[in-house]
């Protein structure tokens, strides 16, 4: 499996973390039960809370541009 990096990711102790093609592919085959559980150990990826989600606006759908309106 090729191990080429695809991007990174800079956490907010500033180390960086190389996002290669097998971590990718790794991620992509988590259920919603391990994302989560995954979340709940990195103190940088913390879900939001109930409270933070009431926070929340809804983007405005409107103000999207259409291709075809310009």
């Amino acid at each position: 499996m090729s191990n080429s990096k695809t991007g990174t990711y800079k956490k907010t102790d500033g180390t960086t973390i190389a996002i290669t093609e097998e971590r990718y592919k790794k991620a992509r085959k988590m259920t919603e039960e391990e994302i989560h559980e995954a979340a709940l150990s990195d103190p940088d990826a913390q879900p939001s809370t109930d409270d933070e989600l009431k926070l929340f606006k809804p983007v405005n759908q409107g103000l999207r541009r259409n291709k075809k309106n310009g």
